[in-house]
Protein backbone atom coordinates (compact mmCIF):
# COMPACT_ATOMS: atom_id res chain seq x y z
CA UNK A 1 0.00 0.00 0.00
CA UNK A 2 1.25 3.44 -0.85
CA UNK A 3 2.10 5.49 2.24
CA UNK A 4 0.63 9.00 2.03
CA UNK A 5 2.91 11.63 3.59
CA UNK A 6 1.84 14.85 5.24
CA UNK A 7 2.25 17.57 2.65
CA UNK A 8 2.80 21.30 3.08
CA UNK A 9 2.75 23.87 0.33
CA UNK A 10 4.89 26.97 0.28
CA UNK A 11 1.75 28.94 1.04
CA UNK A 12 1.07 26.77 4.10
CA UNK A 13 4.58 27.35 5.40
CA UNK A 14 4.19 31.09 5.02
CA UNK A 15 0.83 30.95 6.79
CA UNK A 16 1.93 29.18 9.98
CA UNK A 17 0.30 30.91 12.90
CA UNK A 18 -2.90 31.75 11.08
CA UNK A 19 -3.81 28.30 9.79
CA UNK A 20 -7.28 28.40 11.32
CA UNK A 21 -8.09 31.46 9.24
CA UNK A 22 -6.55 30.37 5.92
CA UNK A 23 -7.64 26.75 6.13
CA UNK A 24 -10.90 26.33 8.08
CA UNK A 25 -11.93 22.88 9.20
CA UNK A 26 -13.95 21.12 6.55
CA UNK A 27 -17.31 19.93 7.74
CA UNK A 28 -19.88 18.05 5.74
CA UNK A 29 -22.06 21.15 5.55
CA UNK A 30 -19.21 23.15 4.02
CA UNK A 31 -18.49 20.72 1.20
CA UNK A 32 -19.58 22.13 -2.14
CA UNK A 33 -21.69 20.05 -4.43
CA UNK A 34 -19.84 18.35 -7.26
CA UNK A 35 -21.35 20.90 -9.64
CA UNK A 36 -19.70 23.72 -7.70
CA UNK A 37 -16.22 22.34 -8.13
CA UNK A 38 -16.55 20.61 -11.50
CA UNK A 39 -14.86 22.38 -14.41
CA UNK A 40 -16.58 22.55 -17.77
CA UNK A 41 -13.39 21.21 -19.28
CA UNK A 42 -10.43 19.12 -18.13
CA UNK A 43 -7.22 19.54 -20.13
CA UNK A 44 -4.72 16.72 -19.69
CA UNK A 45 -1.33 17.60 -21.17
CA UNK A 46 1.64 15.22 -21.33
CA UNK A 47 4.92 16.58 -22.66
CA UNK A 48 6.80 13.50 -23.80
CA UNK A 49 10.28 13.24 -22.21
CA UNK A 50 10.03 16.47 -20.19
CA UNK A 51 12.35 16.12 -17.21
CA UNK A 52 11.37 18.00 -14.06
CA UNK A 53 14.65 19.91 -13.97
CA UNK A 54 13.81 21.51 -17.33
CA UNK A 55 11.31 23.75 -15.55
CA UNK A 56 13.91 25.19 -13.18
CA UNK A 57 16.63 25.33 -15.81
CA UNK A 58 14.78 26.78 -18.78
CA UNK A 59 11.69 28.60 -17.51
CA UNK A 60 13.45 31.96 -17.79
CA UNK A 61 12.98 31.49 -21.56
CA UNK A 62 9.20 31.11 -21.29
CA UNK A 63 6.69 33.95 -21.53
CA UNK A 64 3.41 32.37 -22.67
CA UNK A 65 1.73 29.02 -22.02
CA UNK A 66 4.33 27.14 -19.99
CA UNK A 67 5.03 30.34 -18.09
CA UNK A 68 1.34 30.76 -17.28
CA UNK A 69 0.93 27.19 -16.09
CA UNK A 70 4.05 27.31 -13.88
CA UNK A 71 3.40 30.72 -12.34
CA UNK A 72 -0.38 30.44 -11.94
CA UNK A 73 -0.62 26.77 -11.08
CA UNK A 74 0.00 24.33 -8.24
CA UNK A 75 3.52 23.07 -8.94
CA UNK A 76 4.40 19.74 -7.34
CA UNK A 77 8.17 19.76 -7.48
CA UNK A 78 8.95 16.27 -6.16
CA UNK A 79 6.97 14.09 -8.55
CA UNK A 80 8.42 10.71 -9.48
CA UNK A 81 7.16 7.59 -11.21
CA UNK A 82 7.14 4.70 -8.72
CA UNK A 83 8.16 2.04 -11.24
CA UNK A 84 11.14 1.14 -13.44
CA UNK A 85 9.90 0.88 -17.04
CA UNK A 86 9.66 4.62 -17.61
CA UNK A 87 8.66 4.51 -21.28
CA UNK A 88 5.94 6.18 -23.32
CA UNK A 89 3.11 3.63 -23.26
CA UNK A 90 3.57 2.85 -19.57
CA UNK A 91 3.72 6.53 -18.62
CA UNK A 92 0.70 7.69 -20.59
CA UNK A 93 -1.31 4.72 -19.33
CA UNK A 94 -0.39 5.63 -15.77
CA UNK A 95 -1.36 9.27 -16.29
CA UNK A 96 -4.65 8.27 -17.88
CA UNK A 97 -5.67 5.67 -15.27
CA UNK A 98 -4.06 6.67 -11.97
CA UNK A 99 -2.42 3.29 -11.47
CA UNK A 100 0.83 1.46 -12.33
CA UNK A 101 1.93 -1.02 -15.03
CA UNK A 102 1.57 -4.08 -12.80
CA UNK A 103 -2.15 -3.19 -12.67
CA UNK A 104 -2.97 -1.54 -16.00
CA UNK A 105 -0.76 -3.98 -17.90
CA UNK A 106 0.95 -1.54 -20.27
CA UNK A 107 4.45 -2.48 -19.18
CA UNK A 108 6.39 -1.32 -22.25
CA UNK A 109 5.90 0.16 -25.70
CA UNK A 110 5.96 -3.45 -26.93
CA UNK A 111 6.48 -6.90 -25.47
CA UNK A 112 7.03 -10.50 -26.59
CA UNK A 113 3.83 -12.50 -26.94
CA UNK A 114 4.68 -16.04 -25.89
CA UNK A 115 1.58 -17.48 -27.56
CA UNK A 116 2.03 -15.99 -31.02
CA UNK A 117 5.83 -15.86 -30.60
CA UNK A 118 6.13 -12.35 -31.94
CA UNK A 119 6.71 -8.86 -30.57
CA UNK A 120 3.50 -6.84 -30.26
CA UNK A 121 3.05 -3.10 -29.80
CA UNK A 122 1.08 -1.98 -26.77
CA UNK A 123 -1.95 -0.54 -28.62
CA UNK A 124 -1.92 -2.56 -31.84
CA UNK A 125 -5.19 -4.37 -32.52
CA UNK A 126 -5.47 -6.62 -35.57
CA UNK A 127 -9.27 -6.62 -35.23
CA UNK A 128 -9.30 -2.88 -35.98
CA UNK A 129 -8.31 -0.98 -39.11
CA UNK A 130 -6.72 2.40 -39.75
CA UNK A 131 -8.94 5.30 -40.78
CA UNK A 132 -6.80 7.81 -42.67
CA UNK A 133 -7.27 11.54 -43.16
CA UNK A 134 -4.93 11.38 -46.16
CA UNK A 135 -2.98 8.73 -47.99
CA UNK A 136 -3.51 5.01 -47.39
CA UNK A 137 -1.73 3.62 -44.33
CA UNK A 138 -0.67 -0.06 -44.50
CA UNK A 139 -0.64 -0.81 -40.76
CA UNK A 140 -3.02 -2.48 -38.34
CA UNK A 141 -5.48 -0.51 -36.30
CA UNK A 142 -5.02 0.54 -32.70
CA UNK A 143 -7.23 0.35 -29.64
CA UNK A 144 -7.17 0.03 -25.86
CA UNK A 145 -7.88 -3.71 -25.96
CA UNK A 146 -4.72 -4.48 -24.00
CA UNK A 147 -5.36 -1.98 -21.17
CA UNK A 148 -6.53 -3.83 -18.07
CA UNK A 149 -8.50 -1.02 -16.42
CA UNK A 150 -10.46 2.10 -17.35
CA UNK A 151 -9.21 5.61 -17.94
CA UNK A 152 -10.37 8.91 -16.52
CA UNK A 153 -11.76 9.64 -19.99
CA UNK A 154 -13.83 6.44 -19.88
CA UNK A 155 -15.32 7.33 -16.51
CA UNK A 156 -16.23 10.87 -17.58
CA UNK A 157 -18.19 9.34 -20.43
CA UNK A 158 -19.91 6.57 -18.48
CA UNK A 159 -20.62 8.27 -15.14
CA UNK A 160 -21.66 11.79 -16.13
CA UNK A 161 -25.01 12.82 -17.55
CA UNK A 162 -24.80 14.15 -20.14
CA UNK A 163 -21.75 12.04 -20.90
CA UNK A 164 -18.42 13.82 -20.89
CA UNK A 165 -16.95 14.11 -24.36
CA UNK A 166 -13.25 13.65 -25.03
CA UNK A 167 -10.96 14.66 -27.87
CA UNK A 168 -7.28 13.78 -28.08
CA UNK A 169 -4.31 14.39 -30.38
CA UNK A 170 -0.66 13.38 -30.49
CA UNK A 171 2.11 12.27 -32.79
CA UNK A 172 1.96 8.75 -31.32
CA UNK A 173 -0.97 6.36 -31.09
CA UNK A 174 0.22 4.89 -27.79
CA UNK A 175 0.37 8.38 -26.28
CA UNK A 176 -3.04 9.73 -27.16
CA UNK A 177 -5.12 6.53 -27.04
CA UNK A 178 -4.13 5.80 -23.45
CA UNK A 179 -5.21 9.31 -22.42
CA UNK A 180 -8.37 9.56 -24.53
CA UNK A 181 -10.06 6.30 -23.55
CA UNK A 182 -12.21 3.86 -25.48
CA UNK A 183 -14.92 6.09 -26.96
CA UNK A 184 -13.56 9.58 -27.62
CA UNK A 185 -15.52 12.00 -29.76
CA UNK A 186 -12.36 12.45 -31.82
CA UNK A 187 -8.83 11.07 -31.53
CA UNK A 188 -6.02 11.29 -34.09
CA UNK A 189 -2.29 10.71 -34.41
CA UNK A 190 0.31 11.08 -37.15
CA UNK A 191 1.45 8.00 -39.03
CA UNK A 192 5.03 7.74 -40.27
CA UNK A 193 3.91 7.57 -43.90
CA UNK A 194 2.74 11.17 -43.60
CA UNK A 195 -0.96 11.07 -42.74
CA UNK A 196 -3.15 11.88 -39.77
CA UNK A 197 -5.10 8.78 -38.82
CA UNK A 198 -7.49 7.22 -36.32
CA UNK A 199 -8.80 3.67 -35.93
CA UNK A 200 -12.10 1.89 -36.46
CA UNK A 201 -11.99 1.10 -32.74
CA UNK A 202 -12.88 4.78 -32.24
CA UNK A 203 -14.55 5.93 -35.44
CA UNK A 204 -15.92 4.08 -38.46
CA UNK A 205 -14.81 6.92 -40.70
CA UNK A 206 -13.08 10.31 -40.61
CA UNK A 207 -14.45 12.78 -38.07
CA UNK A 208 -15.54 15.79 -40.15
CA UNK A 209 -14.08 18.39 -37.75
CA UNK A 210 -10.67 16.69 -37.86
CA UNK A 211 -10.81 16.11 -41.60
CA UNK A 212 -11.60 19.76 -42.19
CA UNK A 213 -8.66 20.97 -40.09
CA UNK A 214 -6.24 18.58 -41.79
CA UNK A 215 -7.47 19.67 -45.23
CA UNK A 216 -7.00 23.35 -44.35
CA UNK A 217 -3.60 22.74 -42.71
CA UNK A 218 -1.54 20.32 -44.79
CA UNK A 219 1.67 19.19 -43.13
CA UNK A 220 3.37 19.63 -46.50
CA UNK A 221 3.12 23.39 -46.00
CA UNK A 222 6.23 23.05 -43.81
CA UNK A 223 8.27 21.46 -46.60
CA UNK A 224 11.43 23.52 -47.04
CA UNK A 225 10.93 25.33 -43.74
CA UNK A 226 14.02 26.24 -41.69
CA UNK A 227 14.01 25.45 -37.99
CA UNK A 228 16.33 27.99 -36.39
CA UNK A 229 16.67 29.27 -32.83
CA UNK A 230 13.70 31.27 -31.59
CA UNK A 231 15.97 33.28 -29.27
CA UNK A 232 19.43 34.82 -29.66
CA UNK A 233 22.15 32.16 -29.70
CA UNK A 234 23.73 33.40 -26.45
CA UNK A 235 20.43 32.80 -24.60
CA UNK A 236 20.97 29.03 -24.82
CA UNK A 237 22.85 26.97 -22.25
CA UNK A 238 25.46 24.26 -22.87
CA UNK A 239 27.67 23.54 -25.83
CA UNK A 240 26.58 23.40 -29.47
CA UNK A 241 26.53 21.00 -31.18
CA UNK A 242 25.66 18.74 -28.26
CA UNK A 243 28.37 16.28 -27.25
CA UNK A 244 27.32 12.81 -28.42
CA UNK A 245 24.41 14.02 -30.56
CA UNK A 246 23.42 11.54 -33.25
CA UNK A 247 21.13 13.28 -35.75
CA UNK A 248 18.99 11.02 -37.87
CA UNK A 249 16.84 11.23 -40.99
CA UNK A 250 19.08 13.78 -42.71
CA UNK A 251 19.00 16.30 -39.86
CA UNK A 252 22.12 18.42 -39.31
CA UNK A 253 24.39 18.17 -36.26
CA UNK A 254 23.26 21.55 -34.89
CA UNK A 255 20.68 24.26 -35.46
CA UNK A 256 19.46 25.43 -37.91
CA UNK A 257 17.74 22.40 -39.49
CA UNK A 258 16.24 22.51 -42.98
CA UNK A 259 13.14 20.33 -43.34
CA UNK A 260 13.71 19.34 -46.94
CA UNK A 261 13.68 15.55 -46.76
CA UNK A 262 16.10 13.89 -49.15
CA UNK A 263 16.65 17.18 -50.96
CA UNK A 264 14.15 16.84 -53.78
CA UNK A 265 11.37 19.18 -54.76
CA UNK A 266 8.53 17.22 -53.16
CA UNK A 267 7.84 15.96 -49.61
CA UNK A 268 9.13 12.42 -49.16
CA UNK A 269 9.42 9.90 -46.31
CA UNK A 270 12.54 11.67 -45.02
CA UNK A 271 10.65 14.98 -44.80
CA UNK A 272 7.85 13.46 -42.73
CA UNK A 273 10.45 12.00 -40.36
CA UNK A 274 12.22 15.38 -40.09
CA UNK A 275 8.92 17.15 -39.44
CA UNK A 276 8.35 14.87 -36.45
CA UNK A 277 11.83 15.70 -35.11
CA UNK A 278 10.98 19.40 -34.90
CA UNK A 279 8.76 21.83 -32.96
CA UNK A 280 6.34 21.95 -35.90
CA UNK A 281 4.52 18.83 -34.70
CA UNK A 282 3.68 20.41 -31.32
CA UNK A 283 2.45 23.65 -32.85
CA UNK A 284 0.23 21.68 -35.22
CA UNK A 285 -1.32 19.63 -32.41
CA UNK A 286 -2.06 22.71 -30.29
CA UNK A 287 -3.81 24.42 -33.21
CA UNK A 288 -5.71 21.28 -34.14
CA UNK A 289 -6.99 20.84 -30.58
CA UNK A 290 -8.47 24.34 -30.35
CA UNK A 291 -10.00 24.17 -33.82
CA UNK A 292 -11.66 20.79 -33.29
CA UNK A 293 -12.80 21.73 -29.78
CA UNK A 294 -14.53 24.82 -31.16
CA UNK A 295 -16.25 22.87 -33.94
CA UNK A 296 -17.42 20.10 -31.60
CA UNK A 297 -18.36 22.62 -28.88
CA UNK A 298 -16.23 20.83 -26.31
CA UNK A 299 -16.82 22.30 -22.84
CA UNK A 300 -20.18 23.75 -23.83
CA UNK A 301 -22.54 21.30 -22.09
CA UNK A 302 -23.63 21.07 -18.46
CA UNK A 303 -21.17 18.20 -18.00
CA UNK A 304 -17.34 18.00 -17.88
CA UNK A 305 -15.56 17.40 -21.19
CA UNK A 306 -11.88 16.67 -21.70
CA UNK A 307 -9.05 17.46 -24.10
CA UNK A 308 -6.10 15.05 -23.99
CA UNK A 309 -2.86 16.14 -25.64
CA UNK A 310 0.57 14.57 -25.80
CA UNK A 311 3.33 16.72 -27.28
CA UNK A 312 6.04 14.49 -28.73
CA UNK A 313 8.49 16.92 -30.33
CA UNK A 314 10.64 17.04 -27.21
CA UNK A 315 10.94 13.25 -27.11
CA UNK A 316 11.96 12.95 -30.75
CA UNK A 317 14.54 15.71 -30.40
CA UNK A 318 15.76 14.54 -26.99
CA UNK A 319 16.57 11.04 -28.20
CA UNK A 320 18.84 12.39 -30.95
CA UNK A 321 20.34 15.51 -29.38
CA UNK A 322 20.15 14.83 -25.64
CA UNK A 323 18.89 16.92 -22.71
CA UNK A 324 21.79 19.39 -22.85
CA UNK A 325 21.20 20.50 -26.43
CA UNK A 326 20.09 23.80 -27.93
CA UNK A 327 17.42 21.76 -29.75
CA UNK A 328 15.72 20.68 -26.52
CA UNK A 329 15.71 24.23 -25.21
CA UNK A 330 14.28 25.58 -28.44
CA UNK A 331 11.49 22.96 -28.57
CA UNK A 332 10.41 24.14 -25.12
CA UNK A 333 10.52 27.81 -26.12
CA UNK A 334 8.28 27.06 -29.07
CA UNK A 335 6.00 24.78 -27.01
CA UNK A 336 5.58 27.67 -24.57
CA UNK A 337 4.30 29.82 -27.43
CA UNK A 338 2.06 27.08 -28.84
CA UNK A 339 0.53 26.45 -25.41
CA UNK A 340 0.04 30.18 -25.00
CA UNK A 341 -2.13 30.26 -28.12
CA UNK A 342 -3.86 27.05 -27.05
CA UNK A 343 -4.80 28.41 -23.61
CA UNK A 344 -5.95 31.69 -25.17
CA UNK A 345 -8.23 29.61 -27.38
CA UNK A 346 -9.67 27.83 -24.35
CA UNK A 347 -10.19 31.19 -22.64
CA UNK A 348 -12.38 32.19 -25.59
CA UNK A 349 -14.10 28.81 -25.79
CA UNK A 350 -15.15 28.24 -22.16
CA UNK A 351 -13.69 31.12 -20.12
CA UNK A 352 -10.45 31.03 -18.08
CA UNK A 353 -12.32 30.27 -14.86
CA UNK A 354 -14.08 27.20 -16.26
CA UNK A 355 -11.32 24.73 -17.09
CA UNK A 356 -8.62 22.83 -15.21
CA UNK A 357 -5.25 21.94 -16.71
CA UNK A 358 -2.93 19.15 -15.60
CA UNK A 359 0.56 19.14 -17.13
CA UNK A 360 3.05 16.34 -16.64
CA UNK A 361 5.39 14.04 -18.59
CA UNK A 362 5.51 10.32 -19.26
CA UNK A 363 9.21 10.01 -18.37
CA UNK A 364 12.52 11.87 -18.41
CA UNK A 365 15.72 10.97 -20.23
CA UNK A 366 19.33 10.02 -19.54
CA UNK A 367 22.19 12.28 -20.63
CA UNK A 368 24.02 11.19 -23.74
CA UNK A 369 26.64 8.67 -22.54
CA UNK A 370 29.43 10.42 -24.44
CA UNK A 371 28.77 13.62 -22.54
CA UNK A 372 28.62 11.82 -19.21
CA UNK A 373 31.93 10.08 -19.95
CA UNK A 374 33.50 13.41 -20.89
CA UNK A 375 32.39 14.72 -17.48
CA UNK A 376 34.15 11.83 -15.73
CA UNK A 377 31.10 9.75 -14.88
CA UNK A 378 30.79 5.98 -15.01
CA UNK A 379 28.63 5.81 -18.12
CA UNK A 380 28.32 3.96 -21.37
CA UNK A 381 26.13 2.32 -23.94
CA UNK A 382 25.54 -1.31 -24.81
CA UNK A 383 24.29 -2.31 -28.24
CA UNK A 384 21.20 -4.54 -27.87
CA UNK A 385 22.51 -7.10 -30.35
CA UNK A 386 25.84 -7.35 -28.54
CA UNK A 387 24.14 -7.72 -25.14
CA UNK A 388 21.83 -10.41 -26.49
CA UNK A 389 24.78 -12.32 -27.95
CA UNK A 390 26.67 -12.22 -24.66
CA UNK A 391 23.71 -13.44 -22.63
CA UNK A 392 22.99 -16.13 -25.24
CA UNK A 393 26.56 -17.34 -24.78
CA UNK A 394 26.17 -17.39 -20.98
CA UNK A 395 22.95 -19.41 -21.26
CA UNK A 396 24.58 -21.76 -23.75
CA UNK A 397 27.45 -22.40 -21.37
CA UNK A 398 24.92 -23.25 -18.65
CA UNK A 399 22.29 -25.17 -20.60
CA UNK A 400 24.18 -26.52 -23.57
CA UNK A 401 23.98 -25.72 -27.26
CA UNK A 402 20.92 -24.19 -28.81
CA UNK A 403 19.07 -20.88 -29.00
CA UNK A 404 17.89 -19.85 -25.56
CA UNK A 405 16.69 -16.25 -26.05
CA UNK A 406 13.52 -15.53 -27.99
CA UNK A 407 13.78 -11.75 -27.70
CA UNK A 408 15.29 -8.87 -25.76
CA UNK A 409 12.73 -6.08 -25.35
CA UNK A 410 13.95 -3.06 -23.42
CA UNK A 411 15.67 -4.78 -20.47
CA UNK A 412 13.52 -7.93 -20.46
CA UNK A 413 14.96 -11.21 -21.74
CA UNK A 414 12.26 -13.59 -22.97
CA UNK A 415 13.71 -17.09 -22.94
CA UNK A 416 12.82 -19.98 -25.22
CA UNK A 417 10.04 -22.26 -23.93
CA UNK A 418 11.29 -24.40 -21.06
CA UNK A 419 14.59 -22.55 -20.62
CA UNK A 420 13.60 -20.59 -17.54
CA UNK A 421 12.02 -23.64 -15.90
CA UNK A 422 15.29 -25.53 -16.33
CA UNK A 423 17.21 -22.69 -14.68
CA UNK A 424 14.71 -22.27 -11.85
CA UNK A 425 14.90 -26.00 -11.11
CA UNK A 426 18.67 -25.69 -10.55
CA UNK A 427 19.28 -22.76 -8.17
CA UNK A 428 23.07 -23.10 -8.34
CA UNK A 429 23.01 -22.96 -12.13
CA UNK A 430 20.67 -19.96 -12.08
CA UNK A 431 23.01 -18.22 -9.63
CA UNK A 432 25.94 -18.86 -11.98
CA UNK A 433 24.03 -17.37 -14.91
CA UNK A 434 23.05 -14.31 -12.93
CA UNK A 435 26.61 -13.74 -11.74
CA UNK A 436 27.91 -13.94 -15.31
CA UNK A 437 25.29 -11.49 -16.61
CA UNK A 438 25.94 -9.13 -13.71
CA UNK A 439 29.61 -9.00 -14.75
CA UNK A 440 28.76 -7.57 -18.19
CA UNK A 441 29.40 -3.85 -18.85
CA UNK A 442 26.72 -1.56 -17.46
CA UNK A 443 24.73 -4.25 -15.64
CA UNK A 444 23.86 -3.59 -12.02
CA UNK A 445 21.60 -6.55 -11.20
CA UNK A 446 19.59 -9.39 -12.71
CA UNK A 447 16.11 -10.30 -11.47
CA UNK A 448 13.98 -13.33 -12.18
CA UNK A 449 10.29 -13.32 -12.98
CA UNK A 450 9.62 -15.24 -9.76
CA UNK A 451 11.32 -12.56 -7.66
CA UNK A 452 9.38 -9.77 -9.31
CA UNK A 453 6.08 -11.62 -8.94
CA UNK A 454 6.76 -12.18 -5.22
CA UNK A 455 7.75 -8.50 -4.72
CA UNK A 456 9.72 -8.95 -1.52
CA UNK A 457 12.07 -6.01 -1.90
CA UNK A 458 11.91 -4.15 1.39
CA UNK A 459 15.60 -3.19 1.17
CA UNK A 460 15.91 -3.01 -2.61
CA UNK A 461 14.23 0.04 -4.21
CA UNK A 462 15.29 -1.04 -7.71
CA UNK A 463 13.69 -4.45 -7.35
CA UNK A 464 10.58 -2.88 -5.85
CA UNK A 465 10.25 -0.48 -8.79
CA UNK A 466 10.76 -3.31 -11.28
CA UNK A 467 8.03 -5.32 -9.57
CA UNK A 468 5.62 -2.46 -10.18
CA UNK A 469 6.41 -2.78 -13.88
CA UNK A 470 5.92 -6.55 -13.86
CA UNK A 471 2.90 -8.18 -15.49
CA UNK A 472 3.28 -11.95 -15.58
CA UNK A 473 1.93 -12.73 -19.05
CA UNK A 474 3.81 -9.84 -20.67
CA UNK A 475 7.10 -9.44 -18.78
CA UNK A 476 10.35 -11.24 -19.42
CA UNK A 477 11.95 -14.18 -17.61
CA UNK A 478 15.20 -12.44 -16.71
CA UNK A 479 15.13 -8.67 -16.27
CA UNK A 480 18.29 -6.60 -15.99
CA UNK A 481 18.79 -3.36 -14.11
CA UNK A 482 21.42 -1.01 -15.52
CA UNK A 483 23.94 1.06 -13.65
CA UNK A 484 23.28 4.83 -13.63
CA UNK A 485 24.07 6.62 -16.90
CA UNK A 486 24.30 3.37 -18.89
CA UNK A 487 21.82 2.68 -21.68
CA UNK A 488 21.02 -0.26 -23.96
CA UNK A 489 21.03 1.61 -27.25
CA UNK A 490 23.59 1.88 -30.03
CA UNK A 491 23.24 5.65 -30.58
CA UNK A 492 21.54 8.72 -29.15
CA UNK A 493 20.05 8.45 -25.68
CA UNK A 494 16.98 6.94 -24.08
CA UNK A 495 15.04 6.37 -20.85
CA UNK A 496 13.35 3.52 -19.01
CA UNK A 497 15.05 3.13 -15.63
CA UNK A 498 14.09 4.01 -12.07
CA UNK A 499 16.83 6.63 -11.75
CA UNK A 500 15.68 10.19 -11.10
CA UNK A 501 16.66 11.48 -14.52
CA UNK A 502 14.01 9.10 -15.90
CA UNK A 503 11.37 9.17 -13.12
CA UNK A 504 11.39 12.83 -12.00
CA UNK A 505 8.80 14.76 -14.04
CA UNK A 506 6.73 17.94 -13.66
CA UNK A 507 3.26 17.84 -12.18
CA UNK A 508 1.43 21.15 -12.37
CA UNK A 509 -2.30 21.80 -11.97
CA UNK A 510 -3.90 25.10 -12.95
CA UNK A 511 -7.35 26.57 -13.24
CA UNK A 512 -10.75 25.95 -11.71
CA UNK A 513 -10.58 24.42 -8.25
CA UNK A 514 -6.79 24.70 -7.95
CA UNK A 515 -4.88 26.66 -5.30
CA UNK A 516 -1.78 28.29 -6.71
CA UNK A 517 1.51 27.48 -4.98
CA UNK A 518 4.60 25.29 -4.83
CA UNK A 519 4.40 21.90 -3.09
CA UNK A 520 7.48 20.01 -1.98
CA UNK A 521 6.23 16.73 -0.51
CA UNK A 522 6.56 13.59 -2.70
CA UNK A 523 3.87 13.01 -5.31
CA UNK A 524 3.38 10.69 -8.29
CA UNK A 525 1.79 11.01 -11.73
CA UNK A 526 -0.71 8.45 -10.42
CA UNK A 527 -2.20 11.34 -8.40
CA UNK A 528 -3.37 13.25 -11.48
CA UNK A 529 -6.32 11.09 -12.56
CA UNK A 530 -7.92 10.78 -9.10
CA UNK A 531 -7.54 14.53 -8.50
CA UNK A 532 -9.22 15.41 -11.78
CA UNK A 533 -11.84 12.70 -11.19
CA UNK A 534 -12.68 14.27 -7.82
CA UNK A 535 -13.13 17.68 -9.40
CA UNK A 536 -15.38 16.20 -12.07
CA UNK A 537 -17.39 14.15 -9.56
CA UNK A 538 -16.50 10.68 -10.86
CA UNK A 539 -14.69 7.71 -9.34
CA UNK A 540 -11.97 5.45 -10.74
CA UNK A 541 -12.00 1.67 -10.10
CA UNK A 542 -8.25 0.99 -9.86
CA UNK A 543 -6.12 3.80 -8.50
CA UNK A 544 -2.83 3.92 -6.69
CA UNK A 545 -2.81 7.71 -6.62
CA UNK A 546 -4.64 10.03 -4.27
CA UNK A 547 -6.54 13.30 -4.55
CA UNK A 548 -4.07 16.17 -4.14
CA UNK A 549 -6.25 17.92 -1.58
CA UNK A 550 -3.55 20.40 -0.59
CA UNK A 551 -3.80 21.97 -4.06
CA UNK A 552 -7.58 22.33 -4.06
CA UNK A 553 -9.24 25.58 -3.13
CA UNK A 554 -11.07 25.40 0.18
CA UNK A 555 -14.80 24.62 0.16
CA UNK A 556 -15.57 28.09 1.51
CA UNK A 557 -13.59 29.71 -1.31
CA UNK A 558 -15.36 27.59 -3.92
CA UNK A 559 -18.79 28.44 -2.52
CA UNK A 560 -18.01 32.17 -2.31
CA UNK A 561 -16.78 32.21 -5.90
CA UNK A 562 -20.08 30.74 -7.04
CA UNK A 563 -22.32 33.02 -4.96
Amino acid sequence: MRRVPIRLSAICVAAIGMTSVAFPLRTHAQRPAAADRAPKLIVLVAVDQMRADYVDRFQHHWTRGLHRIVTQGAWFRQTNYPYANTVTCAGHSTIGTGTIPSVHGMILNSWWDRTTRKEVKCVDDESAAIVSYGRAVPTVGESLATLKTTTLADELRTQLSPAGRVIGFSLKARSVITLSGRRPAAVAWFDDVGAWVTSTAFSKGPVPAVADFVARNPVERDFGRLWDRALPRDAYLFEDPAVGAHPSKGMSAALPHLLKGSGGNEPDAAFYEQWQISPMIDDYIARMAVDVAERLKIGKTSSTDMIALSFSGLDKVGHDYGPNSHEVQDVLVRLDRALGDFLAGLDRLVGPENYTVALTADHGVAPLPERSIAEGLDAGRVAPAALTARVEQILGDALGGGKWIDRLVHTDFYLAPGAYDRLAAQPALLATVRTAIRALPGIREVYTRDELAANRFEDDPTGRNLSRSYFASRSGDLIIALRPYWIVQASGTTHGTSYAYDTHVPLILMGKGIARGEYLAPTEPTDIAPTLAFLAGVTLPNVRGRVLTEALVSPVAVRKSSD
